[in-house]
């Protein structure tokens, strides 16, 4: 057979049988790869994200369009190029789970004035919840405030303007965490009086409460410590 007869066979034979099929086409002498992307899926390698507030959100398609899907509440926020940040930042601030379970840490500026020369320095503090509930519960024992003013819009109100990060409690709540601080004041008294080398006496006072009609007694303990300085605990 001729050359000539040769070449076209073999173009008449590559022309009739299938070829297998690929992912992969060749353009030149460059091989081009078509790669799926599922819908919904993280997109870190897509698109690079500078921002730290990326750190706290996933970058996702839903339906081909990007967005922003928040680590804690799973709630999704526009996710394109000319939606910005700024939307992001504001919602990590005012997310309750993130709020609950991580907890404000970021440290802020307070101003802490001397009361001995009345100068005023500028200082560092980190929101705590749980000491904020300890100084509210304080707060309503020392000054006899009734429960229900956690329960008052305009105490709400206040707190909200004050540090928006306090989550305020309600009256049973506050009343647990009242009767606990009691208790863990009743051992530390009567471990400290179970050290005393003095005597102690013990006085009662009894009075009745005019909105309950109901009688109340109070025992309280004297003593004189060992820098001979009167010291009264209320026992009862």
């Amino acid at each position: 057979m001729s050359a000539v007869g040769s070449q076209a066979a073999a173009a008449s034979q590559s022309v009739g049988s299938p070829t297998p099929a690929s992912d992969s086409a060749t353009v030149g002498n460059l091989d081009v790869v078509e790669v799926e992307v599922e819908d919904d899926a993280p997109a870190a390698k897509k698109r690079k994200l500078r921002s730290e507030v990326w750190k706290d959100f996933d970058l996702i398609s839903v339906n081909g369009v990007w967005k922003a899907k928040c680590h804690w509440c799973k709630k999704h926020l526009g996710g394109e190029t000319r939606n910005g940040t700024t939307h992001l930042k504001n919602h990590l601030l005012v997310c309750e789970d993130r709020i609950t379970r991580k907890g404000l840490t970021q440290s802020t500026l307070k101003l802490s004035a001397n009361p001995k020369d009345g100068t005023v320095t500028l200082e560092k503090y980190v929101f705590d919840q749980d000491v904020a509930r300890k100084e509210l519960a304080l707060m309503i024992i020392v000054h006899e405030y009734p429960l229900s003013m956690v329960d008052h819009i305009g105490f709400h109100k206040f707190c909200a303007a004050l540090q928006p990060a306090f989550k305020l409690v309600s009256r049973n709540t506050i009343r647990k965490d009242i009767l606990d601080m009691y208790q863990v004041q009743k051992q530390s008294m009567v471990n400290y009086i179970k050290k005393l080398s003095s005597r102690v006496a013990v006085t009662t006072d009894l009075w009745t409460a005019n909105h309950q009609r109901k009688g109340y007694m109070a025992v309280t303990a004297h003593f004189l410590d060992e820098d001979w300085k009167l010291k009264s605990f209320l026992i009862r």
